[in-house]
């Protein structure tokens, strides 16, 4: 079989051809340049933040200024974000950061606070792109990880490319800037000699003080650093937010200390014990039989409501750790739902006991704050009973306690106890306790006013009613604010 070889390209194909002696495309720079890009828009953003929260927090009372530094911070994510987060996303994070952000405009205190601190965390973490599985997680690792990622990215910006190329990168701005700076200095010599007026204020600014700004300060500022990066870098610390530990996998269950001949006893000696103190409360507290000699009403609600709220919690525990083995049973499962029935009737006893003592000595606010932990206690209890009835798993319990209580701390942000505690123990049959009600926040203060033009006397002399009024609208809060308003109408004499 004779070779056919053909020398050379044919005439057609060298004409129709030419683009396969094309020369090879240019890599594509979009991707270092945008990045290049995004650097600079987040050290950019850095600076303004750390500038407006100098301007907006530092040496100023707690106010308005928080809300507005809270939300710049969250602004400046989503500015940083950009298109990389669907609109959806975006309009839940700015309606979950406003209503965070809320209960700082009525009234700055620890509990509004750390509200707004875990709504902002929140609303960054899905803004990193976690779902609402996840966001517990990411709440919890999002400043650690930003820390990390802040010292991270300082550490990569400190680096210097090599020797050459820093050569470079002076030889470029020797010869973009050395005409004009020379140039400009000569032009500005020239204006000088020429006006007396800017001589004058360039000879005050060279002989002025300068001011450097004091150790605290500038440990503020380093303080925003980390805080301000974390919020520009979440798509870094996404995966970080995200990753789950291996050991935190459930494996089978041991059988330690708490295993099903434990659990056995232990439920039948609880309920023992229960029905005892339960019985007490149904003959003494509910029953109206009289108490022994020696012992107040006041005495035995004082004495039980604390210690059973701690029984009861401890109760819990113990219910959530032992529901593994009870699952199988249901003898074991009908004891403890009743142990978790009498643990509930338990706080209910808690809330009557504190009733009383209330009815008796007055509010405070660790009274409050106790009848709202006992509440949520019995309900979190009712939770755990319809749990073990219905065989759901703790992450359901968790997820609707944790709801719960979080719905009712957000509520308590609108409540001014100051003024519910001196309107109940002015209003009820307590002993006057003035050191107290002279002591409570700017919210008391119209309604003790109140009450001593009511009865034309003065309980907090020679105490005047006094509320500060801001130095500027950062240190302004809506609750001062109005009751600012109504201790003035009381005091002009017109009507609330």
């Amino acid at each position: 079989m004779k070779t056919f070889l053909i020398r050379g390209v044919p005439m057609a194909m060298q004409q129709d051809g030419w683009w396969l002696n094309a020369p090879p495309t240019a890599p594509k720079m979009g991707t270092a340049k945008g990045q290049q890009l995004s650097d600079g828009w987040r050290i950019g953003l850095l600076i303004g933040l750390i500038a407006l929260g100098d301007i907006l927090i530092w040496d100023v009372m707690p106010g308005l200024s928080l809300v507005v530094f809270g939300a710049a911070v969250v602004a400046a994510a989503l500015w940083i974000t950009g298109s990389k987060v669907c609109t959806h996303r975006q309009m839940l994070v700015v309606g979950g950061t406003a209503l965070a952000l809320l209960p700082m405009v009525e009234l700055v205190q620890p509990l509004s606070l750390l509200i707004a601190i875990i709504g902002v965390s929140g609303a960054l973490a899905f803004l990193a792109g976690l779902n609402v599985g996840e966001l517990w997680r990411g709440v919890l690792r999002l400043w650690p990880m930003g820390v990390r990622q802040t010292f991270i990215d300082a550490g990569g910006l400190m680096k210097i490319q090599g020797a050459e190329d820093a050569s470079g990168r002076l030889t470029r701005f020797v010869m973009v800037w050395f005409l004009p700076v020379a140039l400009g200095l000569v032009f500005v010599l020239l204006f000088l000699a020429a006006n007396p007026i800017a001589e004058r204020w360039v000879d005050q600014l060279w002989h002025a003080d300068a001011d450097v700004p004091e150790g605290a300060r500038v440990m503020f500022w380093a303080c925003l650093v980390p805080l301000a990066w974390t919020a520009l870098s979440l798509g870094k610390i996404r995966e970080q937010l995200r990753r789950t530990s291996q050991s935190a996998r459930m494996g089978p269950a041991r059988q330690g200390l708490i295993n099903p001949a434990s659990v056995v006893r232990a439920l039948v000696l609880f309920n023992a014990v229960f029905a005892v103190q339960t019985l007490l409360d149904v003959f003494y507290l509910y029953g109206g039989v009289g108490l022994p000699e020696g012992i107040t009403y006041a005495e035995y609600a004082h004495r039980g409501a604390y210690p059973l709220v701690v029984t009861a919690l401890l109760a819990g525990g113990f219910a959530l750790l032992s529901r593994r083995w009870v699952q199988g049973n249901i003898l074991l499962r009908v004891l403890l739902m009743v142990w978790v029935a009498q643990n509930v009737a338990l706080v209910v006893s808690s809330l009557v006991r504190l009733e009383l003592y209330v009815g008796v000595y007055g509010l405070t606010h660790l009274r409050i704050a106790a009848a709202i932990w006992m509440g949520l206690t019995a309900v979190g209890l009712a939770l755990i009973l319809w749990q073990v009835w219905r065989r759901r798993d703790n992450q359901w319990l968790m997820l609707r306690g944790g709801g719960l209580a979080s719905v009712v701390l957000y509520a308590c942000t609108w409540v001014s106890f100051d003024a519910t505690i001196a309107h109940y123990n002015l209003n009820h049959a307590v002993p006057s306790d003035y050191h107290l009600l002279c002591n409570l926040g700017p919210a008391s203060k119209p309604v003790v006013a109140a009450f001593d033009a009511a009865h034309n006397v003065s309980l907090c002399y020679p105490f005047q009613y006094h509320i500060a009024v801001p130095n500027d609208w950062r240190s302004w809060g809506f609750r001062n604010w109005r009751a600012l308003g109504s201790l003035r109408a009381i005091q002009a004499g017109a009507p609330v």
